[in-house]
Formats: C-alpha cells, sequence, structure tokens
C-alpha cells in the first residue's frame, strides 16, 4: 500500500494592511524533521507527502515531497479543504502554528469614541465590536496615536480534518507555555477528543525556551511516549504512526 500524508509545518501570517502583520513564530524544523523521517523509515510505502508550510520555514527536500506555500489561516484552509477533497489522505500530521486570531477591522480610540457619542442610545459593545468607521488603507498612517485592532477567531483548521476526510490517520500538537505535567496532557487529551486524533503531541514552551524540548506523545488508549528533542519526537511519532501499517 502506497500511502499519501499531508504536514503542515510552520507559522501563518495575518495581515493588518500591506505592509504590517501579525504573525506566529515557527521555524517549522520539527515538521521537516517528520518528514524526513517518515522518508527514512518507510519510503517504500510512501506515494507521496503534501508540505504545507510558511515561506520561510525549513522545508525537506525528497522527490516525494510536493511543497505547498501558504501565508495565512485562509489560505491554509483553503489548500487542506482540496487536498482532502481530491485525494485520498492517510496521514494528516498538523504541526503548524495556525494563528487564533486574524485581524477584524482597525480603527483608532478617538473614532470609537465619536461614534459612541453620536448613538447614545446604542449598545456601546455593538458600537465597539461592530465598529463602522475604519481605517480603511493600503498603509495605515505611522502618525495615528490611539490604533486599535479589533481581532476575530481564524477557522480552526484541525477540526475539520475528520470531518472532511473520516479515515485519515490525524496528528495533532498542542503548545502550552509554564504548565504542570498533569495539565499539559490533560489539555492535549481534550484536543485528541475533541479532533477525533489518533495522537497528540503536548509540548510545553517554557522547556523549549530552557533548551529541553521534552514532549509527551499521547495516544488514543491514554498512554502517552515522553521524548526529548526533536529529533527524538519526530522519531518516535513516526514509529508510532506506522506501528500497525
Amino acid at each position: 500500500m502506497k500511502y499519501k500524508i499531508i504536514i503542515t509545518a510552520g507559522g501563518t501570517s495575518e495581515k493588518i494592511d500591506n505592509v504590517r502583520k501579525i504573525t506566529n513564530s515557527s521555524s517549522g524544523k520539527l515538521g521537516a524533521l517528520i518528514a524526513s523521517k517518515i522518508i527514512e523509515l518507510n519510503d517504500s510505502s510512501i506515494e507521496k507527502i503534501y508540505y504545507i508550510c510558511s515561506k520561510n520555514a525549513i522545508k525537506p527536500t525528497n522527490s516525494k515531497i510536493e511543497i505547498m506555500e501558504i501565508v495565512d489561516t485562509n489560505d491554509l484552509k483553503e489548500v487542506v479543504e482540496k487536498l482532502l477533497i481530491n485525494e485520498k489522505i492517510d496521514y494528516f500530521v498538523h504541526a503548524m502554528a495556525v494563528s487564533d486570531y486574524m485581524v477584524d477591522f482597525v480603527t483608532t480610540a478617538t473614532k470609537i469614541s465619536e461614534n459612541i457619542k453620536n448613538n447614545p442610545n446604542e449598545d456601546i459593545y455593538d458600537l465597539i465590536c461592530h465598529n463602522q468607521d475604519n481605517i480603511k488603507t493600503n498603509k495605515i498612517s505611522s502618525n495615528e496615536d490611539d490604533l486599535i485592532i479589533k481581532l476575530k477567531r481564524t477557522p480552526k483548521i484541525i477540526s475539520i480534518i475528520k470531518k472532511i476526510s473520516p479515515n485519515t490517520h490525524l496528528i495533532g500538537f498542542k503548545l502550552l507555555d509554564d504548565v504542570s505535567k498533569e495539565e499539559l496532557i490533560r489539555v492535549a487529551t481534550n484536543l485528541r477528543n475533541k479532533n477525533n486524533c489518533d495522537f497528540v503531541v503536548a509540548n510545553d514552551l517554557s522547556n523549549i525556551r530552557k533548551g529541553t524540548h521534552l514532549a509527551f506523545i499521547i495516544g488514543k488508549d491514554n498512554k502517552y511516549i515522553a521524548a526529548t528533542g526533536k529529533e527524538d519526537i519526530a522519531l518516535k511519532l513516526v514509529k508510532e504512526m506506522f506501528k500497525n501499517a
């Protein structure tokens, strides 16, 4: 059997204007290592790896890997949906650091204040959150003193994967910061259950900052494997993914 695999890596950037962005920083190194380990350990079984990543992410090189660059979450959603609908994807490794928020509109405190004063009978929350007096320009002036950026949630990519392709083996990733091991595993397990993942890789940013990238690979049976360092995480994850293949 020949497998088709999607791996997402790197981070997304959400546009504020034509020169400014909100960016999730991720090198994509772990995603690249996972792709390389899949080829190294299962080369004869792999037909294609679709590697979806940001422009500056680290990229693996192999004739079986197709690089697909995206910018923001909507780009990612479009590419993922198209692949899942048109291809039989056996494994989906969702390692990308996807932005939780995107820009809804940009305005100023002055404009919002004036809007509230001019509409005294309107609900203040609605006037703030559904403000119509927005800054519409290709580049926001650097002279603005009281700029306000209203954000809205981005689509949750991990939540659509099994809905479109129920038989795809899904590997999710969860990153928290400075929590206990028990809390990290609990939150990652909730992510697994909510999105019907086969595995979730749980990371703590505080460990990464200290130079000790400790992660836990949590399976459907609630058992987990500890791994230290990106190389070890990639190797152990790929072995678990293909253990029963």
